[in-house]
């Protein structure tokens, strides 16, 4: 990364007396987590920049996803777009970094999705310390970077060289905010899956005046998405929510009202519960695809796909019992948490896989948005039952 007083030319143009190695990376070429992870292996084999551009059409929104990809991945100096959509500090009532107090509320990026989580459970860990001075058992934070997007070098990585070196987790409690009106009424015990689908068909261009001698791309594509729409996946079970299909992009890249667009291309993005895999998904839309341009002879159709989690469910066991019965114990009250499988996508996802993983924490309710908070009393209370568990927990284990 540049210091602060170079700037790109006078980097590229300063003569080192060696070659510099720069990677062109074309976002039209390859969806942004593509390009992250390309980026990433580029870096560790030694190029000391990365540049992005390439086909002149490629649309702003794909550039600048692109960008922030790289840019997370590679631990930049620019937040990530999946966390502040619109980039832009002047939004803020106060700087996003700043971890204001205001009345009762604390205000920051990261407050509640879900720093708050996380330094509740330290403090809630030094207390336990400081009055038993010893964890009766071993007690592990994971805490990375790159949740919000494929996780390339966090938990999966972390698992997966603690399960070759021998080492076992009993139970993980992930800190993800999941209580509704409450502290601790509702948690989460499975997650939907998520898959995005990149859709692309190919007409012929023309004047809008001779249609009849050009195949409009975008007429097709509409085709598609509306029997997409039109046709749920499912209505959901005792479990989960019916599973959410959204579109998340459509572009036909046409600067002019007078030309039939040759390309349209669109982002489907579904959020699925256990009745469903990726990979009944990808034959699904193949399906749909086929159907819809099984007749079709001047225009063509092609996707891509990018699944990043699959649904689970963890049947309700010891963990989720342990928080039922502290909640109860913080607040006085019978505690019976919603057991939940709404929302997106969490690390939990790769954690079943090792060991019983339930998640609790902080009220969802500002996630993701310009002027993110939490409510300081909810800090507190958090902590306390944090502090809560773990008594439980080493008592009864």
């Amino acid at each position: 990364m540049l210091r602060d007083e170079e700037t790109t030319l006078s980097y590229i143009s300063t003569k080192s007396g060696k070659t510099r190695h720069i990677t062109l990376i074309d976002p039209a070429k390859q969806d942004p987590e593509v390009a992250a992870n390309r980026a990433m292996v580029a870096v560790e084999c030694g190029t000391e920049m990365i540049f992005v551009g390439g086909s002149t059409d490629t649309p702003d929104e794909v550039v600048h996803a692109t960008c922030v990809a790289i840019q997370e991945s590679l631990e930049l100096r620019v937040f990530a777009a999946s966390q502040d959509p619109n980039g832009n500090e002047d939004s803020w009532k106060f700087p996003p970094f700043s971890g204001t107090i205001e009345g009762d509320k604390l205000y920051g990026r990261g407050s509640e999705d879900m720093k708050s989580s996380v330094a509740c459970f330290i403090s809630a860990t030094k207390r336990f310390i400081e009055k038993y001075k010893k964890i009766p058992g071993k007690l592990s934070f994971i805490i990375t970077g790159d949740e919000e997007r494929d996780s390339v070098n966090g938990t999966p990585k972390i698992l997966e060289w603690a399960s070759k070196n021998n080492y076992k987790f009993d139970h993980c409690l992930v800190g993800e905010p999941t209580s509704n009106k409450e502290i601790g009424d509702k948690i989460k015990i499975g997650r939907r899956g998520a898959i995005s689908f990149y859709i692309q068909v190919k007409g012929i261009q023309g004047h809008t005046a001779n249609a009849h001698l050009a195949e409009n791309a975008s007429h097709h594509l509409i085709r598609l998405l509306n029997n997409i729409l039109d046709n749920p996946l499912d209505k959901g079970n005792k479990n989960f929510l019916p599973s959410s299909t959204q579109i998340a992009t459509f572009d036909v890249g046409n600067p002019v009202p007078n030309i039939i667009p040759e390309l349209a291309k669109a982002t489907v993005n579904i959020r699925f519960n256990d009745m469903h895999s990726s990979d009944t998904l990808i034959n699904w839309m193949e399906e749909k695809i086929n159907n819809i341009f099984k007749n079709v002879t001047n225009a063509s159709c092609q996707f891509t796909y990018d699944s990043t989690a699959e649904s689970f469910l963890n049947q309700p066991g010891y963990m989720c019992d342990l928080i039922a019965k502290s909640v109860s114990d913080v607040t006085g009250k019978n505690s019976k948490p919603e057991h939940a499988t709404d929302g997106g996508t969490s690390d939990a996802r790769y954690i079943k896989n090792y060991c019983e993983v339930v998640e609790l924490g902080i009220r969802n309710q500002s996630l993701h948005k310009v002027d993110e908070f939490v409510y300081t009393k909810d800090v507190i209370e958090l902590e306390k039952i944090y502090f809560q568990i773990l008594e439980n927990y080493f008592s009864s284990n």
